[in-house]
């Protein structure tokens, strides 16, 4: 998997303790496992510390926000993290709903 933030820094193979400790501060940021499937954070302008949290998985058609939010730091990392693991849980956590993009 790759970790691509805002920054412009791009982490190959992350580990859960580079998540927490790379994502700190960044405006948005991708993990993926190839171009079309990843999930991704952006933080929302008008409330700091809150971020609109995607997946797409495969295609545009199968692209998806967490309809919950806005979204603390925590759980983003916490779904990243997840993610990373290949534990799918993380899909539970949130209420998705499709993006037509």
């Amino acid at each position: 998997m790759e970790l691509a933030l805002e920054s412009g820094r791009v982490m190959t193979d992350p580990t859960e303790a580079d998540l927490r400790s790379a994502m700190a501060g960044e405006q948005f940021a991708i993990l993926g496992i190839d171009p079309d499937t990843y999930i991704q954070c952006a933080a929302i302008g008008d409330q700091p510390g809150h971020y609109i949290l995607e997946y797409q998985d495969g295609s545009l058609d199968r692209h998806y926000q967490a309809g919950d939010g806005p979204i603390t730091m925590d759980r983003v990392v916490s779904a990243f993290t997840k993610y990373l693991r290949r534990d799918a849980s993380w899909l539970d956590d949130f209420r998705w709903e499709p993006l037509d993009l």
